[in-house]
């Protein structure tokens, strides 16, 4: 399975799914269970690759815009911190109104940066800057956890999506094998 989206027989499917699920097993044991982080990035950035077909030259702009992405939902953190309390009134409008400008600047600058820096300036950043407002409460709890999304991101996802390319290296050396023994006959 990749870029050439060639239909496995069920069997390989079969294959691929279970080599995909005992690969999210494993991580999420390792990531939650022994070292105590959220894995919520490193399958973010698998998932994504799913999303664009399991394209390779879409896996830096995953990565890099995933961790750019992390970075910002930190950078928004401390603007509003910074900003808020400009606004007076009332503190949770106030933060409000913070996102929401830095979020405006945000994408506006994917629109017009997306096409010079696309490694930085993309909908994968968009979308793990907005997946760690979802956690917002572990950031609230601790606000260096922002670092471990980052490590796990590009480490974590990074190892999954090379995961998966190694999954579809070993389906794809089945069929062949199966397509050769096809042609013996």
């Amino acid at each position: 399975m990749g870029e050439e989206r060639v239909r496995l027989p069920l069997s390989l499917l079969s294959v691929f799914g279970v080599l995909l699920v005992l690969e999210v097993l494993v991580t999420i044991v390792i990531l939650e269970g022994l070292l105590h982080v959220k894995s919520w990035p490193a399958f973010v950035a698998m998932i994504l690759f799913f999303v664009v077909h399991q394209n390779r030259k879409e896996i830096p702009n995953i990565v890099i815009g995933g961790a750019f992405g992390i970075l910002n939902f930190f950078l928004c953190m401390l603007f509003v911190s910074a900003v808020a309390p400009a606004f007076g009134g009332p503190e949770e409008l106030a933060q409000l109104i913070s996102v929401m400008i830095y979020v405006a600047v945000f994408v506006f600058l994917i629109v017009v940066l997306a096409e010079r820096l696309p490694w930085l300036f993309n909908a994968y950043a968009f979308m793990y800057f907005t997946v760690a407002f979802a956690d917002l409460a572990s950031f609230l709890e601790n606000n260096i956890v922002w670092i471990y999304w980052l490590a796990v991101e590009l480490i974590g996802g990074t190892l999954l999506i090379l995961g998966v390319l190694g999954i579809s290296v070993v389906v794809a050396k089945m069929m062949a094998k199966r397509a050769a023994k096809a042609g013996e006959s």
